[in-house]
């Protein structure tokens, strides 16, 4: 009976912990990390669509293996990214 107890409150515990997962959403400004091969990239911007197998955004600033191709003081463009290819997704303060 213990043992049970036991078990029903720790996997009340995880389950309350997994409710602050989040999913991203339509305006979220987030930072993407993207794995290609050999070659590591980070997006930063505001989400602009969600598709089936895509995240597009307002890219504000792109690097990739060390290089930085988008300053924050170049225009935005936007950039989709193929969910298989995302490795990291941050949820940045505005």
């Amino acid at each position: 009976m213990i043992k049970k107890l036991i078990v029903a409150i720790v996997l009340m515990a995880v389950l309350c912990t997994m409710a602050g997962a989040r999913v991203p959403q339509i305006g979220d400004k987030v930072r993407i990390g993207v794995n290609a091969g050999n070659v590591y990239a980070k997006y930063t911007g505001n989400i602009t669509d969600i598709e089936s197998g895509f995240i597009c955004l307002k890219c504000s600033e792109a690097t990739s293996s060390g290089m930085i191709y988008l300053r924050p003081t170049d225009e935005p463009v936007d950039v989709c990214i193929g969910i298989g290819a995302i490795i990291g997704l941050k949820w940045l303060d505005e």
